[in-house]
């Protein structure tokens, strides 16, 4: 199962999306990323909207109802879509930063954590207008939610620690918007 959802995973959405109804050419217009984001930027908000529900829907379907008989099993399938994402087989490895993937994940595991990361992405990016700045800040505040808030499982430390590991490959992918940021040149949403 967990092949099964890191396939799932893998699925470049934002990429499909533009090339069948938008302008195209994702990877050589905005950042060059097949997420969201630079759907939304590049190829129109119906699509940017889209592209966020489709690339939810890889993590929380994958963790909410793809069996698993074993804490471990569970493990994987909670890293396998955002890994998918971020490390797709059919793009070499090139994929998004799993922002979405990683937040249809933590839906499945513990939706106040969820609701608690959406409002805080919510509020950065009301008052920063910088999507880099609202999503680092939501990921990194998900675990104190998922460790604070009630979630679906009793054995909640591991998949507390699979969720840390994610953020951490999540904030490194983010390298280019860190180094923009430093630089005052981040694109605002």
């Amino acid at each position: 199962m967990v092949c099964l959802a890191y396939l799932g995973g893998s699925i470049p959405f934002g990429l499909l999306l533009s090339r069948c109804w938008g302008p195209g050419r994702l990877r050589e217009t905005g950042s060059g990323n097949i997420g969201a984001t630079n759907v939304l930027r590049t190829q129109g908000i119906p699509l940017g909207i889209l592209t966020f529900l489709l690339d939810f829907l890889k993590g929380f379907l994958a963790c909410k109802y793809l069996p698993c008989s074993t804490e471990l099993a569970l493990c994987g399938l909670i890293a396998a879509p955002v890994l998918g994402h971020i490390f797709p087989l059919w793009l070499r490895g090139r994929g998004g930063k799993g922002v979405a993937t990683y937040f249809g994940v933590l839906g499945a595991l513990s939706m106040p954590a969820l609701i608690g990361s959406l409002l805080v992405w919510g509020v950065v990016f009301g008052i920063t207008r910088i999507s880099a700045v609202a999503s680092l800040t939501a990921m990194l505040l998900s675990c104190v939610f998922f460790y604070h808030l009630p979630s679906c499982s009793c054995n909640f430390i591991n998949q507390l620690y699979v969720l840390m590991a994610l953020v951490l490959i999540i904030v490194l992918r983010h390298h280019d918007n860190l180094k923009r940021l430093l630089g005052g040149k981040e694109s605002n949403l």
